[in-house]
């Protein structure tokens, strides 16, 4: 985990290691700020496994991609849907861990 303490640190001196996206939060009513960790697909869906902090005990989320648009100037915009259907985050959950098994400790 010290491994990703020092690229969070390494973020704000050069290229970014991590891509920062904005989910707006319908319950807050508000966005949040969070770090894609990894990326995935599975059964022709794209999902996201991201945080909100860079950090040991930090919290993990995955998100699905709903769909996605390309705006004028390129910029690529995403809508997201939080898992919460249980079948499908453990087998998103998995293959996560598979990527992910000598850099973070994931739990589903």
């Amino acid at each position: 985990m010290d491994d990703l303490l020092r690229e969070a640190e390494q973020m704000t001196m050069g290229e970014p290691r991590y891509e920062k996206i904005s989910f707006y939060d319908e319950e807050q009513d508000g966005f949040a700020e969070f770090f894609v960790l990894e990326r995935t697909r599975l059964n022709g869906a794209e999902y996201l496994l991201a945080t909100q902090e860079l950090n040991q005990d930090s919290d993990g989320y995955v998100f699905k991609v709903v769909a996605e648009h390309t705006e004028d100037n390129e910029e690529v915009t995403m809508e997201l849907e939080l898992v919460d259907d249980d079948t499908e985050l453990e087998a998103v959950g998995k293959v996560f861990a598979e990527l992910l098994s000598d850099d973070l400790n994931i739990e589903v």
